[in-house]
């Protein structure tokens, strides 16, 4: 089997689901998931989300070390985290006062032409956003796939939103009132992935790494 394969991360209506092949040791799973949860870290800065532990049964102190490679690897909000598995039904919340924690909104598929995709709060989109389709946030955007289309984050005037995607070629950005159109030679070729922020009232697009 292949290890990477030990760590599936998969978007839910409640957050995300972090599914543990029941065939993979521990020790393969711990270091999976440490890896790729720093490597896809970046996406989810500032975000509020469920994190649900699925699949392979395991102890209260397995449980509690994958508990503490997500809280310290993962720079976002978690609501809360809860293992869902064969033998245990228990759940840690790992922040202290949820009141003032933005909503986030997981949409699972691409965006189509002619959609739009609007949400008060953060939006988490696993999929694609192609040309024609618009998407709409009070707070951030997190595309994991391609931006094709229109984003609007901080719509309504939220200047510290930002725009992520692991390719960033959208025919229009909007973050609040600012505005930046992507010349034609910026989409072509490979792209890697990237973040929109404004600064001195503009728009930069810089690489996550």
């Amino acid at each position: 089997m292949n290890k990477d394969n030990c760590v599936v991360f998969k978007g839910t209506g409640k957050g995300i689901a972090i599914v543990l092949s029941e065939n993979a040791s521990f020790d393969d799973i711990k270091t999976v998931l440490a890896a790729k949860i720093e490597a896809s870290s970046k996406f989810f800065e500032g975000v509020t989300t469920g994190i649900t532990l699925k699949g392979k049964a395991i102890s209260e102190d397995e449980e509690q070390e994958l508990i503490e490679i997500i809280s310290e690897k993962l720079n976002m909000n978690i609501s809360f985290l809860k293992t869902d598995t064969d033998t245990n039904n228990t759940s840690a919340v790992l922040t202290k006062d949820l009141k003032d924690c933005s909503f986030t909104k997981y949409h699972k598929g691409s965006i189509r032409s002619g959609q739009v995709l609007s949400f008060e709060g953060s939006i988490v989109i696993v999929g694609d956003v192609n040309p024609g389709a618009v998407v709409k946030a009070t707070g951030n955007i997190t595309v994991l796939g391609q931006l094709k289309g229109i984003a609007h984050a901080g719509f309504g005037g939220n200047r510290d939103a930002f725009v992520a995607a692991v390719c960033m070629v959208p025919v229009q950005l909007r973050i609040a009132d600012i505005i930046t159109v992507f010349p034609e030679e910026n989409i072509k070729g490979k792209k890697s992935s990237e973040f929109a922020y404004i600064e001195n009232g503009q728009i930069y697009v810089k690489p996550l790494n």
